[in-house]
């Protein structure tokens, strides 16, 4: 059965959509992980936070946008059902591209902490996205379409670090913040010609936004609930690394210097080749074995992998495993994503992927404290194999809680 626009006056076009959204993503994904990663070194060298500050730093300016993105994503989702996923995007991506600008002319890490701050209240690019390729793609599609835009993510998670790295060891990571201001702004763009967006009735464009309310309800639907957790904890899992990266990079080939950045890039590409390798795999197996029992294979299989850390003595042996690590975990979030869908009525999709974007960005707020605050009395590699070990627990929690006598 056809779907028309918001206006009802043109078919959806599903794969049109999917085309551009995932572009759109991409480019989104190449200008987060262009900066993200190499944040440190930023406050180090270019706003001269004491080498000793500079982890705690790196965990508030990581953290406080993922604080206010995960205060923000309900009402962001809960707005989307009101007005439409296209027009979240379209904010979100206008709104990033300023800030990014803005990240380019900071003197200071406390100015930095402000823009950070601004970025996690505007954020909503990709969940946007994400839920408007859901609203519009055929059933029978979901998880291979939610594992194709995991690999949008994935593409980005190479292009990026790589070009990032390489920017900022020649023209500062200042230039990285320009470059991605113009991705989000091509991601917008795109957005604005070229996507349509499923009908509103005047019941959802009338009805009120009631955020506690929106929260009861969805304690209240467990398939929700359960899905907002795993979001949570696989959020918990990368940001308590990310931070750590390049860092741990400089150590284990002696200094962090330019040659430590690009590495530190490669590695973080290497995540990024995994995910468009696996991501498909898992969605494809996810449609054909149940998401929620995939979802289980794949944390124990990443967990697993990751204890390999302990083992690790030189940055190739850690780059290895980091890419067989992003193996399994690229197949998490579109498992849950389709599982999402699965639960969810297209009427309050907006809603329900707002509520788990919020559990996932509050993992992102969580993760990075709790890596900072180990890093302080573990050596980075233990810190590491702690996320293995939550990994190992998320798998064991959901075999015996959503798969086992199923």
């Amino acid at each position: 059965m056809a779907l028309f626009d918001e206006h009802g006056d043109r078919k959806i076009n599903w794969k049109v959509n999917l085309a551009v959204l995932w572009t759109g993503v991409f480019f989104a994904a190449s200008s987060y992980t262009m900066c993200v990663p190499f944040l440190p070194v930023f406050l180090l060298k270019d706003l001269g936070v004491p080498q000793d500050n500079v982890s705690f730093w790196s965990g508030l300016v990581y953290s406080i946008t993922f604080l206010f993105a995960a205060i923000m994503a309900p009402y962001w989702g809960a707005m989307a059902d009101k007005v439409g996923q296209r027009k979240m995007a379209i904010r979100a991506g206008i709104g990033l591209a300023v800030t990014y600008v803005l990240s380019a002319l900071c003197q200071d890490e406390y100015q930095f902490l402000t823009v950070r701050g601004m970025i996690g209240l505007i954020s909503g690019f990709v969940p946007a996205s994400m839920s408007l390729v859901s609203s519009t793609m055929p059933i029978e599609k979901m998880g291979w379409g939610m594992g194709l835009m995991q690999t949008a993510l994935s593409s980005g998670g190479i292009l990026g670090p790589l070009m990032g790295g390489y920017l900022s060891s020649w023209f500062g990571i200042r230039a990285s913040f320009w470059l991605s201001s113009v991705c989000l702004t091509i991601a917008t763009l795109l957005v604005i010609f070229l996507v349509r967006d499923v009908p509103i009735s005047e019941e959802r464009r009338n009805r009120k936004v009631e955020l506690i309310n929106d929260l009861k309800e969805a304690l209240q639907n467990r398939g929700i609930l359960f899905t907002m957790m795993m979001f949570f904890l696989i959020q918990v899992c990368v940001m308590l690394l990310q931070p750590l990266i390049t860092m741990y990079v400089g150590q284990l080939m002696g200094k962090v210097d330019d040659e430590a950045v690009q590495m530190a890039g490669v590695i973080f590409s290497l995540a990024g080749i995994s995910g468009i390798l696996a991501a498909p795999f898992w969605g494809n197996r996810g449609q054909r074995y149940g998401y929620v029992r995939t979802f289980c294979y794949i944390t124990l299989g990443a967990g697993v992998v990751n204890l390999f850390q302990f083992f690790t003595t030189d940055v190739y042996q850690f780059a290895i495993v980091q890419f067989i690590f992003g193996l399994f975990l690229a197949g998490a979030i579109p498992n849950i994503n389709a599982n999402l869908a699965e639960v969810t009525d297209k009427s309050i999709r907006g809603k329900a992927f707002g509520l788990v974007t919020s559990a996932q960005m509050s993992g992102g707020f969580v993760g990075p404290l709790l890596g900072g605050a180990l890093g302080h009395v573990l050596p980075t590699r233990l810190v590491i194999i702690c996320a293995g070990i939550i990994l190992i627990g998320v798998s064991a929690f959901t075999y015996f809680t959503k798969v086992k006598g199923k």
